[in-house]
């Protein structure tokens, strides 16, 4: 049976946390509950089995200590928080249990985040439903979850209304043109904003003194 020999236990960075200096053996970062638990001390034996059992409780620690300083910052989704915790360098296996651990503790919840991102881009200023599926979708949240926030989030709320005040800001900056040029730039606007068109159409209602369709349909 493999053995090793504890050479040093170092305080490291964050605070709480140790350098465990071990023969043959790349230096393992521990937190102090590993070291309490297993009461590591300079000249301590290891088994092969005791070594790679503490390898992953640390790494374990660790993945936590760095998913729960990235969540109390802001809310983020899985697959945001997995590519930030392999950055990290640990073993999947491990990285997957603490993503487990922290779902299951609701601290990581896409669709809570999905929720709070809606409201946020909200607050902002009107968004499409089709821009806000979009930035779900690159942000790794799933289009069920996506589709379910945005009704949650948006309802009761006037589009059209919004849209039409999104469309009068527009509209100054090309007042000064012909009214049908002028109307096909708030337009396509709209359109490369992700509005359809029922809402446009409702939205500039009496904002052009011409009758006639957009130039793109």
């Amino acid at each position: 049976m493999t053995e090793f020999v504890i050479a040093g236990i170092e305080p490291a960075k964050p605070k709480g946390w140790f350098e465990l200096i071990v023969d043959t053996k790349p230096p393992l970062l521990v937190d102090g509950e590993t070291v309490y638990k297993h009461a590591l001390r300079q000249g301590m034996t290891l088994s092969d089995e005791l070594w790679r059992k503490m390898k992953f409780e640390a790494d374990s620690a660790w993945l936590k200590y760095k998913g729960t300083q990235i969540l109390s910052r802001r809310t983020i989704s899985e697959r945001d928080l997995r590519r930030k915790l392999s950055d990290e360098q640990r073993p999947k296996d491990v990285r997957e249990e603490v993503i487990s651990q922290l779902k299951k503790y609701g601290l990581l919840d896409d669709t809570q985040f999905a929720s709070n991102f809606v409201r946020a881009q909200m607050a902002r200023g009107g968004k499409s439903r089709l821009y806000l599926r979009k930035m779900l979708r690159e942000k790794g949240i799933s289009d069920e979850i996506a589709q379910n926030a945005i009704e949650k989030e948006l309802e009761g709320f006037d589009e059209v209304a919004a849209v039409r005040k999104i469309a009068q800001k527009k509209f100054k900056t090309v007042k000064h043109l012909p009214p049908a040029t002028a109307k096909n730039r708030v337009v396509n606007f709209l359109r490369s904003r992700g509005y359809r068109w029922d809402i446009i159409k409702k939205a500039i209602e009496g904002m052009f003194t011409d009758d006639n369709p957009p130039e793109y349909s």
